[in-house]
């Protein structure tokens, strides 16, 4: 299995730890983020990994160089501007090859999910995408139908979706969790360098293909964009809410 990881973003959600330093080396638990995203990774028996850099990319390529990976293959992607989420993937699906579908992760995002399991639910759809998602308060949302398959997206305290293909049955509002699966194809046919990932996949669904949601439901989730969400992520840690790799 193939990954990669999105940390080029400035971390503007936890500054001033990072003013500096990526936020992918904010510390969780004495360690770096993106050491316990690579941990599990390896765990779970992934062989090769790209990372995007771009804001501090020289502290994060200086630390992955030293980083113990074992036999895990890790290729850099610097980003000399953001490309934003989507551009970022299309620009690293040279460094892993288009054959296969890959894991996309956020850096800041600390989950116990299946990667397999992922896998597994993408191939036996057959989807273009996998989006988990969750039940939970958002800014925004992302519409799916009563398949799963995405529909349109949605805006808090907003009573009009904007839809982009014909749904079945009852509606359903769920946020974006940062870890999708991807056919690299869908990117790669994409005309722009610099685009978001979900106006991609809401222009996917517009033209037929399969994006489907993948519920999270009793797994361990936190977003680690905020200062106070690291806190509670390491009280988890002490308390074994989540169990690392």
């Amino acid at each position: 299995m193939k990954a990669m990881i999105l940390a080029a973003g400035f971390g503007t959600r936890l500054r001033p730890m990072t003013e500096k330093r990526p936020k992918a080396l904010v510390e969780l638990a004495g360690e770096p983020l993106i050491a316990h995203l690579l941990r599990r990774l390896i765990h779970e028996g992934f062989t090769e990994v790209a990372i995007n850099l771009h804001h501090e990319a020289a502290q994060l390529a200086d630390y992955l160089s030293r980083f113990s990976a074992g036999h895990l293959k890790l290729h850099l992607s610097f980003e000399e501007e953001i490309l934003d989420t989507g551009g970022g993937i299309k620009k690293m699906v040279p460094l892993l090859g288009s054959a296969m579908p890959i894991l996309v992760h956020n850096v800041d995002v600390l989950s116990d999910i299946s990667f397999p399991s992922l896998y597994a639910f993408h191939h036996k759809h057959g989807n273009s995408a996998t989006l988990c998602v969750q039940d939970r308060p958002s800014k925004r949302f992302l519409v799916f139908d009563e398949r799963m398959l995405l529909s349109g997206r949605a805006w808090a305290g907003e009573a009009e979706m904007a839809m982009v293909r014909e749904p079945t049955g009852m509606l359903q509002c769920l946020a974006f969790n940062g870890i999708q699966i991807i056919d690299p194809q869908l990117f790669l046919h994409y005309p722009s360098d610099m685009f978001s990932s979900i106006d991609l996949y809401l222009h996917a669904a517009a033209h037929g293909d399969r994006i489907m949601g993948w519920r999270m439901a009793g797994n361990y989730w936190r977003d680690l964009g905020k200062p106070v969400d690291l806190q509670q992520a390491e009280e988890d840690i002490r308390q074994r809410r989540y169990q690392e790799a």
